[in-house]
């Protein structure tokens, strides 16, 4: 069997159009000009891109440190306004926005909230503020009468060409996509407001949590007025309308319970929503304006892990597989819709979630080729893909022994617009016919087209049950023959590693012939002369398509295992009937790829670009390439100042798409 090493190039990245950043620099969005970087400037930064991305005014619109004319008791003083936006066809600001340090509170004398107040008071054709330190975001609204001048909080400020009738959710048109990290930070300001104000334990908060954000997505998939919303001032900030919005939040969440999909899903939990009036008022009033169905993959996986993780990840070996190597892993595999799709090993649904988008993003493309408004399509045009959407993941399925993390996963689902049920809690390693009916009628063995997987695994958890065991070739003791060989030998080890079953598992899960397995493997599989008849066996049942060795960072710092993809494909029981007669494989060629940057340090901290001499290097250019791609594409991350992430996983992908391409024409 003869290897091919892979030496790969950057999609989609002219270097020579690259600039070196000046030492502790950072371009602005807006004007491109260098500017000190800082916590606080990255916080303006992200709040930028929000302007264009959310809001969609116009860079020209934006002015940074706008200076204005403020009143110190008897005297005016000049301040500079980090942010703000002008009205239209003039220099007068209508937007003041005021972006703080990440450790400024919102009551600190310095640049906190008061501080904007007076600035919304003395700049006299400003009508709406904004506060931020990029966790939590304030909204103030200006009203001036004859005797008097009135600041109070608000839920937003107007987009570009809206009224201040728009600022509360009355119209589903409001909504709009989650850009960067605002959803992030909206989750992060639930959560601590939820520890703050109202008590629980973290699972028990979890679980209240994920019932409102059923709701949010309930009634999305309705037309008329938005339920899910703050329709006026007086339900933000008095009782009674508190009340309302609770009212409305325990409704949507009674349809969520009556859908057959979900039931069971919350037999375990209150019947109701347990959270007080002021703190469901207060999640909806952060989460009310984002579209979670048509925001990128990308933007809700991350806000939502922020609370899955804390709560579910790593009891029993599990652990969030980064979004990068899934990424890579699926675009690999490179999936068609109608495709049966599994991961018997699913967690909190990292696999399953890229893989259903990835098909999604392939039927969209389709339909947006015979849309009238390629950027926009009509209602009936996005019914239409929708139901096609739906059809095809009807063929995704995920199961995970841990019951809890499967019902986050259908709430990862859900949020990416899968409204269908596909995801069980069994013991993917027990056998199959011991299922639930079920389960037992839509997976069986040898029926998937791809299986990805990222068991766990770990010594620390092996797997003792005789009745599992006797499942596996690879349960049973080995013995290597004089001709160099491996044979099975008749009996059972006493306990074995969850990852090595799973490798077995997996493949049987595949169409012999063609099905092929994505899955994520500790090296000593790879490398460990105890593990050589694993390898043995994967050799026998496998043809190995790529190994895509990942680097310690990858899964630090929650754990430094070594890692490594596999890409394999069951061979069907001709090829091993023909392999077993001339005794000997036909030799094939093995795409390998050895990865050394994955977009962070063993800290979990972003690492970028650099050139020969270790400078970051940028591009503003290719920002705007990256926004506009798709979850096919798998560029390269670009922040907005052009700072690209250094991460190969990108480059592997592609580079391994290529090799399939030169394949056929061999």
């Amino acid at each position: 069997m003869s290897e091919e090493v892979k030496k790969v190039k950057e999609p989609s990245i002219d270097y020579e159009t690259q600039a070196i950043i000046p030492d502790g620099k950072i371009a602005d969005y807006i004007t491109g000009q260098w500017l000190q970087e800082s916590e606080q400037e990255n916080v303006r930064q992200n709040f930028e891109r929000t302007l264009t991305e959310e809001y969609n005014y116009l860079k020209e619109d934006i002015r940074i440190d706008l200076k204005i004319k403020v009143w110190n008791g008897s005297k005016q003083q000049i301040k500079k306004v980090p942010l703000a936006v002008l009205k239209e066809g003039t220099e007068d600001p209508f937007i003041l926005i005021l972006v703080a340090n990440p450790k400024t509170e919102p009551a600190s004398k310095k640049n906190g909230t008061d501080e904007l107040e007076q600035w919304l008071v003395d700049v006299p054709s400003a009508e709406f503020g904004c506060w931020t330190n990029g966790v939590e975001t304030l909204y103030f609204q200006k009203k001036k009468t004859k005797f008097e001048t009135d600041v109070f909080p608000v839920n937003d400020f107007p987009r570009k060409g809206e009224d201040d009738s728009s600022i509360y959710t009355t119209d589903r048109r409001r909504l709009r996509i989650a850009t960067g990290n605002n959803l992030l930070y909206a989750f992060k300001r639930c959560h601590d407001y939820i520890h703050a104000n109202q008590g629980g334990s973290k699972e028990q908060i979890f679980w209240e949590f994920l019932k409102i954000l059923f709701a949010k997505i309930e009634d999305e998939t309705h037309g008329g007025r938005p339920r899910f919303a703050i329709r006026s001032a007086e339900e933000r900030n008095d009782p009674d309308g508190r009340k309302e919005v609770k009212d409305r939040i325990e409704s949507l969440f009674k349809e969520v319970k009556q859908r057959k999909e979900f039931a069971g899903l919350f037999e375990a939990q209150a019947s109701g929503i347990l959270f007080n009036a002021e703190t469901v008022s207060y999640i909806v009033s952060q989460l009310e304006k984002y579209d979670f169905i048509h925001s990128s993959v990308d933007v809700k996986g991350v806000a939502y892990e922020t609370i899955v993780g804390p709560t579910l990840e790593g009891t029993k070996g599990e652990f969030f597989t980064p979004r990068n190597v899934v990424k890579m892993t699926v675009k690999m595999l490179d999936p068609e819709p109608g495709a049966r799709i599994y991961d018997p090993a699913c967690g909190t649904g990292g696999f399953i979630v890229i893989a259903f988008n990835y098909i999604s993003e392939k039927l969209r493309q389709k339909h947006k080729a015979n849309w009238a408004n390629p950027n926009k399509p009509t209602e009936a045009e996005e019914k239409a893909l929708f139901e096609e959407i739906h059809e095809a993941g009807k063929n995704i399925f995920g199961t995970d022994f841990n019951s809890n993390l499967v019902k986050a996963a259908q709430m990862n689902m859900i949020m990416n617009n899968d409204g269908r049920g596909g995801l069980f809690a069994v013991n993917s390693l027990k056998a199959p016919n011991q299922w639930p009916k079920e389960v037992q009628e839509k997976i069986q063995l040898g029926s998937m087209d791809f299986v990805m997987a990222n068991p766990p695994f770990g010594a620390k958890i092996k797997i003792d049950s005789v009745e599992i065991l006797e499942q596996y070739d690879l349960a049973h003791s080995w013995s290597k023959t004089n001709d160099g060989r491996w044979q099975m030998e008749a009996n059972l080890k006493n306990a074995m590693e969850p990852e090595v079953l799973f490798v077995e598992r997996c493949v049987n899960f595949l169409k012999p012939g063609t099905g092929q397995l994505g899955i994520v493997l500790p090296d000593s599989i790879l490398s460990n002369p105890g593990y050589a008849y694993v390898r043995y066996w994967i050799l026998q049942n496998c043809q190995v398509l790529a190994s895509v060795d990942l680097p310690v960072e990858t899964f630090l710092p929650r754990t430094g295992t070594q890692t490594s993809v596999l890409i394999l494909r069951r061979k069907s029981e001709q090829e091993k009937l023909m392999e077993s007669m001339s005794g000997e494989m036909v030799p094939y060629k093995i795409f390998m790829a050895n990865v050394k940057k994955v977009g962070k340090d063993r800290r979990g901290n972003i690492i970028y670009k650099k050139d020969e001499k270790g400078r970051e290097i940028v591009n503003r250019a290719l920002y705007k390439t990256f926004a506009e791609s798709t979850i096919l594409d798998f560029l390269p991350t670009v922040e907005t100042t052009g700072r690209i992430v250094d991460d190969e996983l990108p480059k592997v992908a592609a580079e391994y798409l290529k090799h399939k391409e030169a394949k056929k024409d061999e």
